[in-house]
């Protein structure tokens, strides 16, 4: 016996339009579907045209199409390549996070996941067509997507490549559980991008630029400067420095703050020890103790709103105003030269190295591999010592006497 057909047509005329409708039959229990627009099941087929349908045989093209692209009826297990993505990417529901999470606690942050599913929904997600299934997915759908965002021109071809990154980050995962076919192949060429070098100022820029934010910016600018560019503190480490970290000379780094992850290890997920001048301890103490708000963390950069954590563009857009300010450059040099509150840690970098250690400048700074951190307890005084001599001797003289911190906030 024949099997029944998988769809009936029906033709409705309303005024002088011609409506096409179908009736499918469902190949499991075989009843049959509601009457369902042909008209619609063309724009979920991502045909977005506005011309009616007036033959047979494209109603039934499209039925059928609906019928192969899964449209009709969906499979429980199946689920659409968008909402795939913006769940892999959601940190409180993803199921990957939470097995990388649990295998290795603190292997993925709630930013990093942030990051991505901010790329997924702004630049990834709109170009999937919203009837792709994950198992539909093909290796010409990731070259499509791919040549759409350098087509849009919208973002750089690095961002582009992390974008495609996550996208087959996800569909690999997603292929280890068998929801994509085995044969599909997640491989991309990665686009040319030029990474833009960081840049930084020359000594004198350095020298006068500090100079200026002694004697007119509001002292805690001037402290981020001056402790970010003695120790390379990253801006996150800043954010989280407490009075307790701060020892005579000797400033312990165990934590870094970040916007969604909050209190966390520092990058490197190993805590450091960098030389600190005792009159910059000294006035660094001094500043978490005027916070006029509850400060249970005894954070050294509150802030003015609420004592509590600082933003996270605070010391890159207060380094940047007074940069402009001093008129040591202007807004439009610091763009064209790429220079950021970043650039200090650079300049720390750049300025103590040859003169310590390369294993005691990379701990110090923050860049170890995991051997160099296992040093750490076995670091004589004499390479902390180093390291403070360096400061002494190739920072603190481009800016001058630096002991007075007398002058208040603004």
């Amino acid at each position: 016996m024949a099997s029944p057909a998988p769809f009936t047509l029906c033709r409705i005329q309303r005024d002088e339009r011609t409506y096409f409708y179908a009736l499918f039959r469902n190949p499991e229990t075989g009843k049959r579907t509601n009457k369902k627009s042909v008209e619609t099941l063309r724009k979920q087929l991502g045909i977005y045209d506005t011309t009616p349908i007036r033959r047979r045989d494209e109603a039934i093209r499209i039925c059928q199409k609906a019928l192969e692209e899964g449209i009709v009826f969906r499979k429980q297990q199946e689920q659409l390549f968008g909402a795939y993505l913006a769940e892999f990417y959601t940190y409180e529901i993803s199921p990957y996070v939470r097995r990388r999470n649990l295998l290795e606690p603190g292997s993925i942050s709630k930013d990093y996941i942030a990051t991505r599913k901010n790329l997924m929904m702004n630049h990834v997600i709109p170009l999937i067509k919203p009837n792709l299934y994950l198992s539909k997915v093909t290796l010409e759908t990731l070259e499509q997507i791919q040549l759409s965002l350098v087509e849009k021109q919208t973002i750089s071809h690095s961002t582009v490549n992390l974008c495609m990154s996550a996208v087959l980050v996800a569909l690999r995962e997603a292929q280890r559980r068998g929801f994509v076919p085995a044969a599909v192949v997640l491989s991309l060429k990665h686009l040319k991008s030029s990474h833009e070098i960081r840049g930084i100022l020359s000594e004198q820029e350095l020298a006068s630029f500090m100079q200026y934010a002694k004697a007119h910016a509001e002292k805690r600018i001037y402290l981020a400067c001056l402790l970010s560019l003695l120790t390379g503190m990253r801006s996150g480490e800043l954010r989280a420095l407490r009075y307790q970290a701060i020892g005579e000379d000797l400033i312990t780094i165990d934590s870094a703050y970040a916007d969604k992850e909050g209190l966390k290890v520092p990058k490197g997920k190993k805590t450091r020890l960098v030389p600190c001048p005792s009159f910059l301890g000294r006035a660094l103490k001094e500043l978490a103790m005027e916070n006029p708000f509850a400060n249970p963390l005894l954070l050294v950069f509150w802030s003015k709103r609420n004592g509590g954590f600082v933003s996270s563009h605070y010391f890159s857009e207060r380094f940047i105003q007074e940069l402009v300010r001093s008129k040591v450059l202007t807004l439009e040099e610091v763009v064209e030269r790429n220079i950021s509150f970043h650039s200090l840690r650079h300049m720390a970098n750049t300025l103590l190295r040859g003169s310590v250690d390369e294993h005691v400048l990379r701990m110090t700074i923050g860049h170890s591999s995991e051997q160099l951190s296992d040093l750490y307890t076995h670091l004589s005084q004499r390479g902390l010592k180093s390291v403070e001599l360096a400061q002494q001797n190739n920072i603190l003289p481009l800016i001058g006497e630096v002991h007075d911190f007398t002058k208040q906030d603004e």
